[in-house]
């Protein structure tokens, strides 16, 4: 006889929300969906109550939310308090997650937190061990007490959605309630990569959106056209054209494929440069419920789009595969490596060929416009998995990859990717993201500089040198820009 191993019970938690401007619908509504319900809920506000008996209420004014505060928790009837401000935004795995980190009697629990924009795009992420601004819980018996040490533990997952405009009040009312907590804590585990989530099974998608983002690829453009013209895919599905500012052709081209893609569209993205920025146009112009992506200088394969469409029901995102063999056949070496061989924290789908379910990207905030030039693919696959949402690959999705043939034009993407990874380091560093160790530091440039005659030896060992040689550039310049030590 099996015996399956069950889990160990899970602690109860109470919750208090803070909501000293009166406003706490939104914490109150992602309290209710819970995948593992509040045993109670507190509500400091100055606002009339709601008559809805499963909420307390606690009167306060402006002045008096942090006293308060304190003492609706101190007056739970359990082990633990999860706080939050009456905007924020709780996933559905919140107090789950609190609660497994708090099961071996942590006295300090926190989590990162998604910002968001007050257009709902995102603003950047919060992952830190302190209290400053982190959605957090606490043991109840630690309130109000002073000079006790407790372990702490950080939740490396984003679990709270904060609006960037309520940052102010919700670090104040951080502030308040941690001010009542044991002030001694020592961090016991602030890294505990997440494995895949479990995907929620959809239905097949009503309808796809394929966004493409271009700025000046009149030269290019028609291919791709011509290859999603193309397609085996026979369910309802549109193109859109993102013009990122384009001074060439790229819209005529665009409007002369309408004959063989009826459903084309071309979208205005002309304000300002960036690819996710164009990628964002691109989803809220989007009527279709599962969106893919692809770049307007590669070509993608006849059965791209239904592979696509095929893996949607199992997962939340899902890349495809890059072959550069046709559009580059010159660069093999340069072949981009598939999700499942990659070994940068999270496997990530890259932006040239991948598939979003819409909700999904209005969760998460779709795509960070302060990547420029790399990194956002990265970003916005880290998101989703430390979201709780399942990002996942199909081979079958193959895109024709275009490499960068011109030195100069590789140069800057190298260098950029390189400035990129800073910036992921920075972010992503307390969820499990590691930087290179001192020796690899060294033996990466040691080799750059052994191999410097490269430069006057063949086409092909220059190429390589400026490969490495701009990344590693990279590297340096992001880490100064960051204040992080990623070389």
């Amino acid at each position: 006889m099996t015996v399956t191993p069950t889990e160990p019970p899970l602690p109860a938690f109470g919750v208090v929300v803070v909501a000293p401007d009166g406003d706490w619908g939104p914490a109150v509504r992602g309290l209710l969906g819970q995948t593992a319900p509040p045993a109670a809920v507190t509500v400091v506000t100055p606002a009339d109550p709601s008559p809805d008996p499963g909420l307390r209420f606690e009167p306060c004014t402006p002045e008096t939310a942090a006293e308060t505060c304190v003492e609706a928790a101190r007056a739970l009837p359990t082990p633990y308090v999860a706080f939050l401000h009456g905007r924020d935004e709780p996933l559905p795995d919140l107090l789950r997650h609190l609660a497994r980190a708090a099961r071996d009697g942590a006295g300090l629990v926190t989590c990162g937190t998604l910002r968001l924009r007050p257009d709902g795009l995102v603003d950047g992420i919060a992952l830190t061990p302190g209290l400053d601004g982190a959605a957090y819980a606490a043991r109840r018996d630690l309130l109000g007490t002073t000079g006790r040490t407790a372990a702490r533990v950080m939740v490396p997952r984003l679990l709270v959605r904060r609006r960037t405009g309520d940052a102010a009040a919700t670090e104040s009312a951080a502030r308040a309630a941690g001010a009542a907590i044991v002030r001694e804590t020592r961090l016991t585990s602030a890294v505990d990569v997440p494995p895949m989530a479990a995907a929620r099974h959809r239905r097949a998608p009503e309808q796809v959106s394929v966004v493409i983002p271009v700025r000046d690829g009149a030269l290019t453009l028609p291919a791709q056209l011509q290859a999603l013209a193309s397609q085996t895919y026979r369910g309802d599905w549109e193109v859109l054209v993102v013009d990122n500012g384009s001074t060439d052709a790229t819209r005529e081209v665009a409007e002369k494929s309408r004959l063989r893609l009826p459903g084309l569209r071309v979208v205005d993205a002309g304000e300002r440069p960036g690819e996710s920025y164009a990628r964002n146009r691109g989803i809220a112009a989007a009527r279709g419920d599962l969106i893919t992506f692809c770049d307007a200088d590669d070509v993608a394969d006849p059965g791209w789009l239904a592979a696509l469409a095929a893996a949607a029901p199992d997962a939340d995102l899902i890349g495809g595969s890059l072959d550069s063999s046709v559009l580059s056949p010159a660069y093999t070496d340069e072949q981009p490596a598939p999700m499942t061989e990659q070994s940068d924290f999270l496997p990530f789908a890259r932006g040239a060929n991948c598939a979003v379910w819409k909700d999904v990207l209005t969760t998460i905030g779709g795509w960070d416009e302060r990547y420029r030039g790399g990194g956002e693919d990265m970003d916005l696959s880290w998101r989703a998995h430390l979201c709780g949402y399942r990002v996942r690959y199909t081979h079958d999705a193959r895109m024709h990859y275009r490499l960068r043939a011109e030195l100069s034009s590789l140069a800057r993407q190298k260098w950029n990717y390189g400035r990129s990874g800073a910036r992921l380091y920075a972010a992503y560093r307390h969820a499990g993201f590691e930087r290179r160790d001192g020796r690899t530091v060294l033996m990466n440039w040691s080799w750059l500089l052994l191999h410097t005659p490269d430069l006057t030896r063949s086409p092909t060992l220059r190429r390589r040198w400026i490969r490495y040689g701009a990344r590693l550039s990279g590297f340096l310049a992001g880490s100064v820009e960051r204040g992080v030590p990623y070389l």
